[in-house]
């Protein structure tokens, strides 16, 4: 018999699927009212799981089940009210299913954007619940009123004032994302009227027009963060990278022999995305509009192999300090990269400023490019996995590149450490 409990914000974020199977849990002060507890994934090391709140009553004798929503669009407390609505109809021999399939216009500008943070998960994006939290903080806190507005009558003033406020924060990147959160809700909102697979806060926004459409980009949102290392810099910043104690030693020297990759996509990576017969690495790759990650391999030097043989435990995550138990959290390499840049500073090493980890991938990419190793365009966008997205890389390359890309890493590695490049033809 499925368990009872008072579902509220407290009890149901400890609710979990029993046995990895989707779980049903009822509540204790409503009969007829439960959540329905899904399998969730795995973001930044933490398991994150589906609630679906939905009610069960007795329609003309039979039993029927309505689907009311989902956590967050949902809180306990507004799905129990829904869910005594719901239940008083059917006492009443009405069905709440053609009310909810006749609903027209009830989504608030909240409601959308909530939905389209559930839409993004439901497509599988692990930004989700970045999006959904980047949202709360930069709308639902700070414009209540608006948040409570039918969808259908917020104005590109409105919206304006979302992205002004962040303006004059100073945060014009942060500004620009939150607009284009809110250009792509609208639009995924004009899309989804009368569509039975978009969560709630879409399907009934009764969106007709897009207010964002004419908000231009934020001016400095697009502004270049990273800079590139000289030779000199990025050799004297791999000698520091040597000298730091375990693990964060294996780990920064990971980040470059691997090609600078994001550390969203590495602290994702698990024992089992290593091939040791054909040594490399599998990322899966979620950036973009993309509905399927692109996966993304890494050949694996034999210094990059002994690095993992040194930091690997009874875990499963490549990267970690904890013998893989739990992922690298998303400053590790920032930190790192501060400290290591405060010792080339003393050591009188850096030329030109500050750096950042996006500077290491922004160097590896410059360098390579430039004489003596002149690695192509094409070979360097599949090394670092950015510029596929065209028609060619989509339909019609479907060469791996592997071999070049080894051949590029074999190249970074002995730029790092002064090797000179070999002569072609030498013996």
């Amino acid at each position: 018999m499925a368990e009872k409990l008072k579902l509220n914000k407290s009890s149901l974020g400890k609710l979990e699927p029993r046995d990895g199977r989707q779980t049903v849990y009822w509540d204790s002060d409503q009969p007829g009212f439960g959540v329905r507890v899904s399998n969730g994934r795995l973001v930044d090391g933490v398991r994150e799981y589906g609630y679906t709140f939905f009610c069960q009553g007795r329609l003309r004798g039979r039993v029927v089940k309505v689907t009311i929503g989902k956590s967050p669009t949902f809180s306990p407390d507004m799905a129990r009210k829904k869910a005594r609505e719901y239940l008083g109809k059917m006492a009443a021999g009405q069905d709440p299913r053609v009310e909810k399939e006749s609903r027209n216009g009830s989504a608030t500008f909240g409601e959308m954007m909530l939905g389209y943070a559930e839409w993004l998960e439901d497509q599988g994006k692990v930004s989700a619940s970045k999006v959904k939290r980047e949202i709360e903080n930069d709308i639902q806190k700070h414009f209540k009123r608006l948040w409570s507005k039918p969808a259908n009558q917020i104005t590109t003033d409105d919206c304006d004032r979302i992205i002004e406020r962040l303006e004059h924060a100073k945060t014009p990147r942060q500004a620009d994302k939150i607009r284009s959160y809110m250009k792509t809700a609208f639009r995924k909102a004009i899309n989804a009227r009368r569509k039975r697979r978009f969560p709630h806060g879409l399907k009934f926004a009764d969106v007709k027009t897009n207010p964002c459409n004419d908000i231009e980009k934020v001016a400095g949102s697009s502004k270049a963060r990273d800079r590139a290392l000289t030779l000199a810099e990025f050799r004297a910043y791999w000698r520091h990278v040597k000298e730091q104690p375990e693990p964060r030693r294996s780990l920064m020297m990971l980040h470059v022999l691997t090609g600078g990759q994001r550390q969203e996509q590495l602290a994702r990576a698990t024992l089992r995305d290593i091939d040791w017969d054909a040594p490399s690495l599998t990322l899966l790759d979620y950036k973009g509009r993309r509905a399927e990650p692109r996966r993304h391999t890494i050949p694996l030097l034999p210094e990059a192999l002994k690095a993992i043989n040194r930091i690997a435990g009874a875990g499963e995550y490549v990267f970690s300090c904890e013998g893989g138990k739990r992922a690298i959290c998303n400053t590790y390499f920032r930190d790192g990269t501060a400290k290591i840049q405060k010792d080339m500073a003393a050591a009188e090493e850096l030329e030109n400023g500050h750096f950042t980890p996006g500077s290491i991938r922004a160097t590896i990419e410059t360098r390579l490019a430039a004489k003596p190793y002149r690695v192509g365009s094409d070979v360097l966008g599949h090394l670092l996995s950015h510029g596929l997205g065209g028609v060619q890389a989509r339909h019609y390359q479907h060469h791996d590149f592997f071999e070049e890309k080894l051949e590029a890493l074999e190249m970074l590695q002995r730029m790092v450490e002064s090797k000179p490049e070999p002569i072609a033809g030498a013996r």
